[in-house]
């Protein structure tokens, strides 16, 4: 736990990935983008999209000075949250935990960026 709001969230719903499970098609319910400078794709986003079951899914995909991670929200990577706020959330712990040893002004960017979303 990062700090006392973290305890306002309920835990994630977390169960094993199915490699051959569903992604969502098309458009995701809300998608929050941090578009990239120079590049087609984006610096960073987050898609959130409320599963059938009610849950909310998210993914966390990000373009940081020659590396990163891209995939697409779906019930196939397992990852689930109560309300669209803790989707909001576990997704920009998950760029936070991945941009954690990086530095430099684009891992910056991106974390001002994400950390903004759940102020």
């Amino acid at each position: 736990m990062r700090d006392l709001f973290d305890a306002l969230h309920k835990p994630p719903v977390i169960v094993p990935v199915d490699r051959d499970g569903p992604v969502v098609q098309g458009e995701a319910d809300v998608s929050f983008v941090l578009p990239h400078k120079r590049l087609a794709w984006h610096q960073a986003e987050i898609e959130l999209h409320r599963h059938d079951n009610g849950l909310w899914m998210w993914s966390a995909s990000f373009n940081c000075g020659g590396h990163g991670s891209s995939y697409k929200v779906g019930a196939k990577w397992g990852k689930f949250a109560e309300s669209k706020d803790d989707a909001l959330f576990y997704a920009v712990q998950e760029i936070e935990r991945r941009l954690e040893k990086s530095d430099g002004p684009e891992a910056t960017a991106i974390l001002k960026w994400a950390r903004g979303l759940v102020v």
